[in-house]
């Protein structure tokens, strides 16, 4: 069951056979749109994902709003010392 706070509450599921011969349902890929931007963060040489989202959002785990806004598919390599890096308003 997913939480109704998650990012995954509105997404579809989808039905699939697994090799077992089970059925499995299955949370569907979640369409990600371009959030609107707040501001431009320079990356500081200590700086991770989950920390700046509780420095702008005041919730860690808020930080897939940052990962959603970059370019990078690992949410883990968003965050590179001395790059700017694009901050989602907190709406």
């Amino acid at each position: 069951m997913i939480d109704k706070r998650s990012r995954y509450a509105r997404t579809a599921t989808i039905e699939v056979i697994a090799r077992d011969g089970e059925k499995r349902v299955l949370v569907d890929l979640r369409e990600i749109v371009d959030p609107p931007i707040a501001q431009v963060h320079v990356v500081g040489p200590i700086d991770r994902i989950d920390t700046l989202a509780a420095r702008f959002y005041r919730e860690p785990r808020r930080y897939w709003r940052i990962a959603d806004a970059s370019d990078e598919l690992d949410p883990f390599e968003v965050v590179a010392a001395g790059e700017g890096l694009l901050i989602p308003s907190d709406s």
